[in-house]
């Protein structure tokens, strides 16, 4: 299968009401896509009809999420998934109503979740390809995949850089889980660029950052490069692309400890999944 998305294939982009994610939306309706989006807040478009479409749900609630997007999986069958939603590790450690930290759940555990109801749902014989937007900090993450949940073990840095290790490797993990399906799933690394993923710093973070933020990359043009990515016939399973610079390696990690991941991850979504 390559890389290409059908004219008039339909998109689905995780965090599209903002930053990156608000301009991927406008980038594949502009080419013609159906484009269901997933948000906190509200967005419209009426400019492009019925073509777009936007589904408010919070992923730090693994029921509210999953709700949603079985929901949507009734109407819609996906050609290209797009795993951009995210937020910056808040400073002190943070649970969701689902008793997980935060970033974990938000980056990591509802992308999972909302790929596999994706799956499941999707047509015998439809290519599907799901993307992930990861990060430059998946190279610093610690490699025991253990899931946090407290505040002795809790570190933003750790906490976000991990949840981009995890990410990844999901991109490895969902083709070998669901091999007699259509699917292509890989990882993109945009590098730094202007977006509000810090929501969740505190004032002076918030202050510093929107000052510094004009001299970073403009979304716009990662979007435009993400689509043009997306398009190349040599993609592979697994992969972490950087943006305009190849394909790399992730980081080496223990099988044991990587099988009790996937395994732990699994009885927390099963619910929500079946």
């Amino acid at each position: 299968m390559n890389g290409s998305v059908p004219e008039r294939g339909k998109v689905l982009i995780t965090g599209g009401t903002s930053g990156l994610g608000f301009r991927l939306v406008k980038y594949f309706l502009e080419k013609g896509c159906n484009v269901v989006a997933t948000g906190r807040k509200n967005l419209a478009l009426p400019e492009y009809g019925d073509r777009f479409t936007l589904l408010i749900t919070d992923f730090s609630n693994l029921k509210q999420t999953s709700d949603a997007v079985k929901k949507i999986c009734r109407n819609h069958k996906f050609d290209l998934v797009i795993n951009n939603a995210g937020v910056l590790s808040p400073p002190d450690l943070l649970l969701t109503d689902d008793g997980l930290e935060y970033t974990f759940q938000v980056n990591f555990l509802s992308h999972l979740m909302i790929n596999e109801i994706i799956l499941m749902n999707s047509e015998p014989g439809r290519n599907l390809m799901i993307a992930a937007i990861v990060s430059p900090v998946y190279r610093i993450a610690e490699k025991d995949m253990t899931i946090y949940t407290m505040a002795s073990d809790y570190g933003p840095i750790k906490a976000y850089s991990n949840s981009k290790l995890y990410l990844a490797l999901m991109c490895s993990y969902l083709p070998q889980k669901y091999s007699a399906k259509y699917l292509r799933c890989i990882g993109f690394d945009p590098g730094v660029f202007r977006s509000g993923i810090y929501r969740t710093q505190k004032k002076w973070f918030r202050m510093m950052y929107i000052i510094g933020a004009p001299l970073l990359r403009n979304p716009e043009k990662v979007a435009v490069r993400f689509g043009e990515f997306i398009k190349r016939e040599d993609l592979v399973d697994g992969a972490i692309y950087r943006s305009g610079k190849g394909k790399e390696r992730l980081p080496v990690t223990e099988n044991q400890a990587m099988n009790s991941f996937w395994m732990e991850c699994k009885k927390i979504i099963e619910p929500y999944v079946s």
